[in-house]
């Protein structure tokens, strides 16, 4: 732990606690950050599983179009291109919604995690410094 016994003068006092807020300021926007990241990601996913639904929709529809009876080779081959298509858009759609799972989501975690701990360091501190000044002569 910081030891208070550094700071001698009101003036050291200030510059710490001016140095300190830049960084609890910079920590304070990582914050916002992550939780502007994880809306959009709300957002994102959403859609994603949305689309996603549709798509699987599609390849259910185009499954059965290619399987009709009685069908020209045009309207056949029209049938298996949209199948291939709507199945490409909703594996492409099935990947997308596992991208934050596991390794990737427990980081962003432990990343969130560690900046809320600066924040909590950095606070206690500044609490710290400012009751320590008091005790200070001008």
């Amino acid at each position: 732990m910081a030891s208070l016994s550094h700071l001698t003068t009101w003036a050291m006092c200030d510059e710490v606690l001016a140095r300190l807020g830049i960084k609890l300021a910079t920590y304070q926007h990582q914050t916002a950050n992550i939780d502007y990241a994880e809306e959009v990601a709300g957002r994102t996913a959403t859609n994603t599983a949305t689309r996603l639904a549709k798509a699987t929709a599609d390849v259910a529809r185009y499954t059965t179009d290619v399987a009709r009876p009685g069908q020209t080779p045009v309207e056949l081959r029209r049938a298996q291109s949209a199948l291939i298509t709507a199945t490409a858009q909703r594996d492409h759609l099935a990947l997308d919604t596992t991208a934050q799972t596991g390794t990737e989501a427990y980081m962003d975690e432990v990343g969130t995690d560690q900046i809320d701990g600066q924040v909590a360091v950095i606070t206690a501190r500044i609490n710290e410094v400012t009751a320590h000044r008091a005790t200070l002569s001008a």
